[in-house]
């Protein structure tokens, strides 16, 4: 086989909208009359009276987040209780009847504004289920949809992401394909993150469970009858693993929340993921290949805690210093290579370059000169020409002998695990099965330092 059907893309492979996404570290922002109440879910009767964050600053939200390495922001501009953070001419159950600002707020103004500020790209939820309105799941609410979402897509500039949530809308038949119309003419950029019924119009699916916690073999190919189901099956290969050679590309999004609620309740101070939980939480999204998609809930000042910025700036910096040394840049590194233009070296660099396997096996070695302490790698498909590793073990040298650290089937774009520490001269990544020709793009061999973390129990699923 010649080089340029190696190239080319295998199987689904991601737009340019789902490869920009999968590169993205995403915060959710979830504030609404439940932030006054105490509840989670509320029932549409609430009055917009109890809606006053007297001291809401967007930009101390939106600062936060960039000071914590992030990249995208979505506001939950209404959620199931049907109450706009917008004054929409198209209902009165907004922030235009509350106290906040005399009724000339708008949140969703204040958070895109900014955004935009601060350098991060806006995404927006807009809840389709709405107990407030007195015709919901009728035809006069798809235009009142539509119409809310027209406004929040023209008015506020480029909206990065929008998040359809599919709680409460299980026997509702909205017009989606309409409601994907609008969003394709007013934002072409946006990714679409939607539930069961946009099974065939998504860009980004569930990942299942709201714990943050994407399968240990988490393929971003998926059949579209799994998305239909909506199957949850941790063991199976649903929404949590995705389908090998899955004729969609519809990677996973991983979402959970730093506290146990979506929404702040004060008792819930003591009870925040620590820097460590979100180390963990970090290896079982991102580096399950499937995106992160974190909620920080302001409080009913309209702010950020304290508690929830410290720790998001703590793990933003235990990332950054777990990934900022990679020990195999001081190893001797050789691999199967197709030819002297796309060899293993090119695993090492940053450069926009990658290996090519000469077969569909591949064994690439790292020697040591000297022994090294370790319990960390990343490594990662070039996604763009598809996920083609089926399986792989990556192994250290003990007493002349390689064992395996860690046995799996999907890389993708991002497959990082830590492990108890190992001292070795070698370490080797062997791929034993794949659909075609393996091409990496990175492949890191670092150590914790002095951080451990215990896989947590991120455990969130109030939704």
């Amino acid at each position: 086989m010649n080089i340029e059907n190696i190239l080319a893309p295998y199987g689904a492979v991601p737009t340019k909208i789902q490869y920009e996404w999968l590169n993205r570290k995403t915060a959710f922002i979830h504030i609404t009359v439940n932030t006054f109440t105490g509840k989670e879910w509320g029932d549409g009767s609430e009055s917009p009276s109890i809606f006053n964050p007297e001291k809401l600053d967007a930009r101390q939200w939106i600062s936060s987040l960039k000071e914590a390495g992030f990249t995208t922001a979505i506001l939950t501009a209404k959620h199931h209780d049907g109450f706009c953070l917008w004054p929409s001419k198209y209902t009165e159950h907004s922030i235009k009847n509350s106290p906040y600002k005399n009724g000339k707020g708008d949140i969703v103004r204040e958070f895109t504004d900014a955004t935009k500020e601060f350098g991060l790209q806006a995404g927006i939820y807009l809840s389709p289920w709405d107990r407030n309105h007195p015709q919901w799941a009728t035809p006069v609410y798809d235009e009142y949809y539509m119409n809310q979402l027209t406004e929040l897509l023209t008015e506020y500039g480029e909206i990065y992401e929008i998040w359809w949530d599919g709680a409460g809308s299980d026997k509702a038949n909205y017009k989606w394909e309409e409601w994907v119309k609008i969003v394709r003419k007013y934002q072409p950029k946006c990714a679409i993150f939607g539930p069961t019924q946009t099974a065939h119009l998504n860009d980004i699916r569930w990942v299942g469970n709201e714990r943050g916690k994407a399968a240990d073999d988490c393929f971003a190919t998926l059949d579209i009858e799994v998305l239909k189901s909506e199957d949850r099956s941790e063991m199976a290969k649903g929404l949590n693993a995705g389908t090998p050679n899955g004729k969609r590309f519809i990677p996973a999004e991983a979402d959970v929340s730093i506290r146990p609620g979506w929404f702040y309740h004060p008792e819930q101070d003591e009870m925040v993921k620590t820097p460590e939980d979100l180390v963990d939480y970090w290896f079982t999204s991102v580096g399950k290949n499937s995106g992160m998609l974190l909620n920080i809930p302001p409080t009913p000042e309209g702010l950020f805690h304290e508690i929830d910025c410290k720790n998001l700036l703590t793990w933003d910096e235990y990332i950054k210093d777990i990934f900022k040394t990679n020990l195999a840049e001081n190893s001797e590194i050789s691999g199967n290579s197709i030819s002297g233009e796309y060899t293993a070296k090119n695993l090492l660099t940053n450069e926009d370059t990658y290996f090519i396997a000469d077969d569909k096996a591949a064994e690439i070695t790292f020697n040591f000169k000297a022994p090294i302490t370790f319990n960390c790698f990343k490594m990662g498909e070039e996604i763009k020409l598809g996920q083609r590793v089926r399986e792989f073990a990556v192994e250290y040298l003990e007493n002349g002998e390689f064992k395996p650290i860690i046995t799996g089937q999907s890389i993708g774009f991002c497959r990082a695990e830590y492990f108890n520490d190992i001292i070795t001269t070698a370490v080797r990544l062997k791929i034993t099965k794949a659909e075609m020709n393996p091409i990496l793009k990175q492949l890191k061999v670092i150590g914790f330092l002095k951080l451990k973390v215990i896989s947590a129990d991120l455990s969130s699923d109030t939704k």
